[in-house]
């Protein structure tokens, strides 16, 4: 049996949650770079990422179906029209 000094530390993508962090900010760094530096500081699009970002990393709550449903379609308009090239 492993004592507890020998474990490794839990990484933040070993829970669904963490993982579904990873690709919050992810996609907050490609809609940074697909807008550029043009890009409004209160972009809805952009800030709505953020917010949730904050929400899981606080702890508070976690994501509703349609927040999941509304991230998913941000994630194909952002990431996935980009990497189709």
């Amino acid at each position: 049996m492993k004592t507890a000094a020998k474990r490794r530390p839990a990484k933040a993508t070993d829970t669904f949650w963490g993982g579904v962090t990873m690709k919050l900010k992810k996609l907050a760094t490609q809609i940074e770079q697909i807008k550029g530096p043009s890009m409004d500081i209160d972009d809805l699009d952009y800030r709505w990422v953020d917010d949730r970002i904050e929400l899981l990393e606080g702890g508070g709550r976690k994501l509703t179906r349609d927040e999941m449903m509304k991230a998913n379609c941000l994630w194909n308009d952002y990431y996935t029209c980009v990497n189709k090239k």
